[in-house]
């Protein structure tokens, strides 16, 4: 028996609203299987355009609206038109995980009976429930204490299509891929300079990898790291479907507090995730079954900041710099052998 804080009744309509960060968007979809694992109910996330990439391949979601902030819906005129339109849904419950005031104006502008919201979101008064807001608990479970009790996680299934498969496997295999070595992922990027281990980091723990694993880079363009040969960059050439299925074939993933870490626990591989100005003591760190958080808490500025920010304020960094590639590579290693 499912411990709930609202009824939940048998083919609901609900809609989810986040359009936080990409790492805060994938946690969702740990929402999403819990409500499927519990009632046959139709259940729709309002996201971003970069969200709908990361929460399209959840297989408990059965639809995506898309808020274009930066475009058709920058102004908050457009956004409650925006909003108004998707009352012709009919949804039955609104659930906003995002506490912006501009989300605030989007719940208040469709037509449900049912507004849950968290207690400290802007403009609480929207929401016919309000839930309250848990500091200590990891994001994904802050989630899921909008409707459930007892906080229980579960295994989120993924929708990947067979074209991705492929493509990743060609992928590798034009990169020299090679199949009798595990494979360690390394995500050096994060939109924070200072959640960032450093591209130097990560380039010599790729160096150190090579000859025993097979070493992938993902990310963007921008996270790319200059590596000597026999280290496979994937920088810019995959989707997040496609991430995905990197991941769930992979050993390990290395990466910093960053979207990837949550990308990984969707796909339950085993994550090191690098610490520097935040903590996981926040709420986001990595939620594999075997995970580790790797940071250096002798030092009295950690954490400096809960996202992360443009420049380290005493101006050394040390949070990060402090870690050594070569403790990366024993961590690396301890876990693999391990399985």
């Amino acid at each position: 028996m499912e411990d709930k804080l609202i009824e939940i009744a048998p083919n609901s309509n609900i809609l989810i609203i986040n359009t936080a960060f990409l790492g805060d968007i994938a946690l969702t979809a740990f929402l999403t299987q819990r409500i499927k694992n519990t009632q046959n109910c139709l259940v729709s996330v309002l996201t971003t355009k970069a969200g709908a990439e990361v929460l399209s391949p959840i297989k408990s979601i059965d639809s995506l609206f898309i808020l274009d902030k930066k475009g058709s819906h920058k102004s908050l005129s457009n956004t409650i038109e925006f909003s108004k339109d998707l009352s012709t849904y009919n949804f039955d419950i609104i659930i906003s995980l995002h506490k912006s005031y501009r989300t605030s104006q989007i719940v208040k502008n469709i037509i449900a009976p049912i507004k849950i919201g968290f207690d400290n979101a802007s403009n609480s008064s929207v929401y016919t429930h309000k839930v309250k807001y848990r500091s200590h608990l990891h994001e994904a479970i802050r989630y899921i204490s909008t409707i459930f009790d007892d906080y229980n996680l579960v295994n989120v299934e993924l929708d990947l299509s067979i074209d991705d498969k492929l493509f990743v496997e060609n992928l590798l295999v034009q990169q020299k891929y090679n199949d009798s070595k595990k494979t360690v992922i390394l995500a050096p990027g994060s939109v924070w300079a200072t959640k960032r281990w450093g591209s130097e980091y990560y380039s010599s723990l790729a160096n150190l990898l090579k000859n025993d694993y097979n070493v992938v880079v993902i990310g963007s363009k921008q996270d790319n790291i200059t590596t000597g040969a026999g280290v496979i960059n994937l920088c810019g050439l995959t989707t997040i479907a496609q991430t995905y299925q990197l991941l769930s074939d992979s050993e390990i993933l290395v990466t910093n507090d960053s979207a990837p870490t949550h990308y990984a626990s969707i796909t339950n591989t085993p994550t090191i995730t690098i610490f520097g100005a935040t903590h996981p003591m926040f709420g986001f760190g990595p939620l594999s079954e075997k995970s580790i958080v790797v940071q250096n808490e002798s030092i009295k500025c950690q954490p400096c900041r809960i996202h992360g920010s443009e420049e380290c304020p005493i101006g050394t960094h040390v949070c990060m710099t402090s870690i050594t590639p070569n403790m990366i590579l024993k961590h690396t290693n301890e876990m693999i052998q391990k399985g």
